[in-house]
């Protein structure tokens, strides 16, 4: 990127910060698969005696409390780095990636205004808004029952009809219920979207201010990133500079063929 060493320094430190909660968000996940893994694992065992037990996931709520906590972090936090990269002074908080009434968000119409509406960072904002707004008001409706983002409704395993359901969750508000969806899924999905979000707003800022005119951004294939470094994007040269430095081994190849 086009900026100095000490704003790259600074926002390397910044973004350094936000793998660590993204790890955070990891270990909260995967110690609830942990645990989900055991429940299965004890009511097999029951079932192989003969008796009847409904299995129960530990520690749900603490987990997914401490998840949604650490998300809503780091969505404050990766604006950190934006304002350092870009040379901003946006409000650092959750909420500049969504609108409570639905509307354009604060960093949506500060890309618009920059760039234009058509711009992929414009774009990311516009289509990012959904689900971070979810996120973060499940995080508040856990943290503030009843408030303006309704109350968070967790449901362990339970028998549902003829079959035992797996653990549930749902935002309800004001009396009325909210979607039902699996929790564990739904975290995977949202850690997922985490990352992705950090590594397309890095990627847009190399974009917009390239070290050179003639470099790019390429997205990796899934299939082919590597298992021990799965890299989403790599930085590279732009299909113009590319033309030019076919031509010119083309031209160096010449004299040998006479």
């Amino acid at each position: 990127m086009d900026i100095s060493d000490v704003e790259r320094d600074d926002a390397s430190s910044l973004i350094f910060e936000l793998h660590k909660k993204l790890l955070r968000c990891h270990d909260c996940l995967e110690k609830l698969k942990e645990n989900d893994r055991a429940a299965i694992a004890g009511i097999r065992n029951i079932f192989g005696s003969g008796a009847i037990a409904i299995p129960y996931l530990i520690n749900l709520q603490d987990e997914v409390e401490n998840f949604l906590m650490v998300a809503k972090q780091y969505l404050r936090d990766i604006v950190a780095p934006i304002n350092k990269i870009y040379r901003e002074n946006l409000n650092e908080d959750s909420s500049i990636f969504w609108d409570k009434k639905g509307l354009a968000s604060k960093a949506e119409a500060w890309a618009e205004c920059n760039y234009g509406s058509g711009h992929r960072l414009a774009q990311m904002f516009r289509a990012d808004a959904t689900w971070i707004a979810e996120l973060v008001k499940r995080r508040n409706a856990m943290e503030h029952p009843g408030g303006h983002s309704g109350s968070l409704i967790l449901q362990n395993y339970r028998v549902a009809g003829p079959t035992i359901a797996s653990p549930c969750w749902r935002r309800d508000v004001n009396g009325q219920h909210g979607q039902s969806s699996l929790i564990l899924p739904d975290l995977e999905l949202a850690l997922t979207r985490l990352l992705e979000f950090g590594e397309e707003i890095v990627a847009q800022c190399v974009l917009t201010r390239p070290i050179h005119e003639h470099f790019t951004i390429y997205e990796i294939p899934l299939e082919k990133r590597s298992p021990e470094n799965p890299a989403r994007f790599k930085v590279g040269p732009d299909a113009f500079l590319l033309e030019r430095l076919a031509e010119a081994e083309g031209a160096m190849e010449k004299p040998k063929q006479k």
